[in-house]
């Protein structure tokens, strides 16, 4: 993914390891295993460089730990071993700055046909730099989108709620029709032609002054960042939040657009399929979300300061 830097060291099965070294057999099943992608931010001024906050690592952790119950995965380690995992992989690597950490789980390979041995598992946590998109170039930055032709996965085919490497197949497929086709990315809709997501990012709209985002039943993953924002922006900042099914005539009629994730952090979008959304980009309550969500991001909001967890 464009933007991530490699690190020299990770955390892989219960110790810090060079990265080069952290090599598992090609026949493994990774394609069956889970993972999760959080943040950590520099204290003060995301922009900057200094020590390092994990935003919401309980909402991550947990989401890991139900997306392993749902894949039929057992982690062998506590919340609490991952974190200090987490925190002796930033710590080899020397990071001060804006940091991704991806714990990877995935099921040990037992035989050649690559069948699996019966509750072992690889966990690995590499962390890698990764720039935030909250300084003004990037928040100003015009993106077009397209509805995909590619329809996101059903809850009765694959579990779209939990992070699994399976599901990306999908949103792989809705992003390659989208830059084969000039656009920088795609939204998908559920199998009953409501809007879904982004192939890699919760979606939420603007309309008449009020917040509309799809419910979790619209084939959505379940976001922490997305859980954040349906938080604090209807108490921190009075503005009405709606969770909805939108139809795609409905996004076509927003005032505003925006994608909201772990990577997406909350970013703009410009249009969809040449549809342009009101008369200012960024909106100005896109612009009020983005700059509010740096400020808890950076550990200048008191009442968000739990959100955070010290490296």
């Amino acid at each position: 993914m464009s933007g991530f830097r490699g690190a020299e060291y990770c955390w892989m099965n219960g110790e810090v390891m060079k990265t080069e070294r952290a090599l598992v057999s090609a026949m493994e099943p990774i394609y069956l295993g889970i993972f999760e992608g959080i943040r950590a931010y520099v204290e003060g001024d995301v922009l900057g460089e200094g020590e390092l906050n994990i935003f919401r690592w309980k909402g991550h952790i947990d989401r890991l730990w139900r997306s392993a119950e749902v894949c039929g995965l057992k982690i062998p380690y506590t919340k609490e071993e991952m974190l200090e995992g987490t925190r002796e992989s930033i710590r080899a690597n020397g990071f001060r700055t804006t940091t991704y950490i991806q714990p990877r789980i995935w099921p040990r390979a037992r035989g050649p046909g690559g069948s699996t041995a019966d509750g072992e598992v690889h966990v690995v946590i590499p962390t890698m730099l990764l720039q935030t998109r909250l300084g003004e170039e990037e928040l100003t930055r015009e993106r077009r989108l397209m509805v995909s032709s590619w329809r996101r996965v059903a809850s009765d085919a694959l579990p779209p709620q939990a992070k699994a490497w399976a599901n990306y197949a999908n949103s792989g497929q809705a992003g390659r029709e989208a830059r084969r086709l000039g656009f920088d990315d795609a939204i998908m809709l559920d199998n009953r032609g409501f809007v879904s997501e982004a192939t890699g990012a919760c979606l939420m709209t603007v309309r008449d002054g009020t917040v509309i985002t799809p419910p979790v039943t619209a084939s959505i993953l379940e976001s922490v960042t997305r859980d954040a924002l349906l938080k604090y922006i209807p108490e921190d900042l009075g503005i009405p939040v709606d969770v909805r099914d939108i139809t795609r005539v409905e996004l076509y009629a927003s005032d505003e657009v925006f994608l909201c994730g772990t990577g997406a952090e909350v970013r703009p979008i410009t249009s969809v399929d040449d549809v342009r959304f009101g008369e200012e980009y960024p909106g100005p309550i896109t612009k009020e979300i983005a700059r509010y969500h740096s400020e808890i991001l950076a550990c200048n909001v008191e009442k968000r300061r739990d959100w955070l967890t010290p490296v």
